[in-house]
């Protein structure tokens, strides 16, 4: 029988930064120990955070970024929710230019339904696919 596990922002990114020897060696234990059908499950909040955490601590460019984030989407191991809306913003960030929370705000209301996603953020409207200016 398959297995999912849930794994925090600190366990992904010892994969972007492996500065923590301990943390980096028990991730490829964790790995190594993954069946055919086990999974570990990213969840959007994850991919968010490390997105900040890149951003804003280690000063990552965008595309550096971006490439790991693809990189996770790519990977049989991992369950990336809102699969389709994550793909879709890393791509908008790399045709548009734009914020990739903004980009996966508005992918993901846009699956869920939504005609539009309005915001007072006068750049997101005028550069996020789906983004709308309120005011």
């Amino acid at each position: 029988m398959s297995e999912r596990i849930g794994i925090d922002t600190n366990v992904l990114l010892r994969i972007a930064i492996p500065d923590d020897v301990r943390q980096v060696d028990a991730l490829r234990r964790l790995l190594d120990r993954l069946g055919t059908d086990d999974i570990l499950f990213v969840n959007v909040s994850v991919i968010l955070e490390a997105n900040w955490v890149l951003n804003r601590k280690y000063r990552y460019p965008k595309d550096r970024i971006l490439d790991f984030i693809q990189a996770i989407l790519e990977r049989r191991e991992f369950e990336v929710a809102a699969y389709e809306a994550v793909g879709n913003a890393v791509h908008f960030c790399r045709m548009f230019n734009v914020d990739f929370a903004d980009a996966l705000l508005s992918e993901m209301n846009r699956i869920d339904g939504c005609s539009t996603t309005m915001t007072f953020d006068k750049k997101a409207a005028s550069r996020v696919p789906g983004m709308e200016l309120l005011a």
